[in-house]
C-alpha cells in the first residue's frame, strides 16, 4: 500500500487534523483517514473497562462495510466474550506493569479458541488484528483498541511497521478524545439543564470549543444571523452577556 511513498508528512498533516476536532463528531472521519494512510483496516474496536472489572462498554464499533455487523459483534463481545479474550488479558497485564507505554500485539485467528475464533473472526471473514491497551492514569480505566484485517496474510509488513511506530500516539489520541468526548456531553447536558433548547446547548457548546457565529453556522448548515439569534436567546436565559461568564457557567 504504502509503497515507496513516504507518509509521515500525509500522518503529520492527519494527527493535527485529529487534534483539532478532539471531543467532536469530526474527530472520527479525520481518524479513519488517518488511519487509512497507515495500513488496510477492515474494522475498528475500542472497549473501556474499569480496574476492577465491574464496568465495561464500547467507545468505537466501526466496521468498514458493514456498520451493522460492527455493532453486532460489539454487543456480543460486551455480553461476556471479553471474559474469553486471551490477548485482553495478556496486555491489560502489560500495562498495568508499565504504564508509561501503550503494549500492542498482533493476533492471527489461528492462534484463537475454536468458538472464540468462529465468533469474532470467521463470521465477519477476519484473518487477523492488532491490537494496543491505553491507561487513563486519572480513573486507572483501560482502553482496548483493536484494528482487524481481511486480508489472508494479515498487515503488510510496512503498514505493521507504521502500526508499531504510532501505537502510542493512536493510544493517546483516542485516550485525549473521549475524555473531551465525555466532557463536552457533561457540558451540554448541563446546559439543557438550564432550560436552554438541543439547539442552543449545541450552540454554545461549539462556542465553548472556540468557534465563531460565521465558523457554527457552516458546522451546522445555518445562517450566521441564526446562529447569533440562538446565542442572543441562551445567554438571555442564562442570564450572561459574554463568552468567559458561559465558560465560569458550565
Amino acid at each position: 500500500m504504502h509503497g515507496s511513498r513516504d507518509i509521515w508528512p500525509d500522518i503529520a498533516e492527519q494527527v493535527a487534523g485529529c487534534i483539532d476536532r478532539l471531543g467532536s463528531g469530526e474527530f472520527y472521519p479525520r481518524f479513519f483517514q488517518m488511519m487509512k494512510t497507515l495500513a488496510q483496516i477492515d474494522q475498528y474496536m475500542v472497549f473501556e473497562f474499569s480496574p476492577n472489572g465491574d464496568y465495561a462498554t464500547c467507545r468505537l464499533a466501526h466496521n468498514v462495510e458493514r456498520p451493522d455487523l460492527g455493532l453486532q459483534l460489539a454487543s456480543l463481545y460486551l455480553d461476556g466474550a471479553y471474559l474469553d479474550d486471551p490477548m485482553l488479558k495478556e496486555l491489560k497485564q502489560s500495562v498495568l506493569s508499565q504504564a508509561d507505554a501503550a503494549p500492542y500485539r498482533l493476533l492471527a485467528k489461528r492462534q484463537l479458541p475454536p468458538v472464540y475464533r468462529r465468533r469474532f473472526f470467521n463470521v465477519p471473514n477476519f484473518d487477523t488484528k492488532f491490537s494496543l491497551v491505553v491507561l487513563d492514569r486519572t480513573s486507572q480505566h483501560i482502553f482496548y483498541v483493536n484494528f482487524y484485517s481481511k486480508k489472508e496474510d494479515g498487515f503488510a509488513e510496512g503498514q505493521l511497521d507504521s502500526l508499531k511506530q504510532v501505537a502510542s500516539l493512536i493510544g493517546s489520541l483516542l485516550l485525549k478524545h473521549f475524555r473531551d468526548e465525555r466532557k463536552q456531553r457533561g457540558m451540554i447536558k448541563s446546559l439543557l439543564a438550564s432550560g436552554l433548547s438541543e439547539r442552543e446547548a449545541q450552540i454554545c457548546d461549539m462556542i465553548l470549543q472556540g468557534h465563531t457565529a460565521k465558523s457554527t453556522g457552516n458546522a451546522l448548515g445555518l445562517s450566521e444571523s441564526t446562529i447569533i439569534t440562538y446565542k442572543k436567546r441562551a445567554f438571555k436565559k442564562l442570564k450572561i452577556s459574554r463568552k468567559s461568564e458561559l465558560v465560569r457557567f458550565v
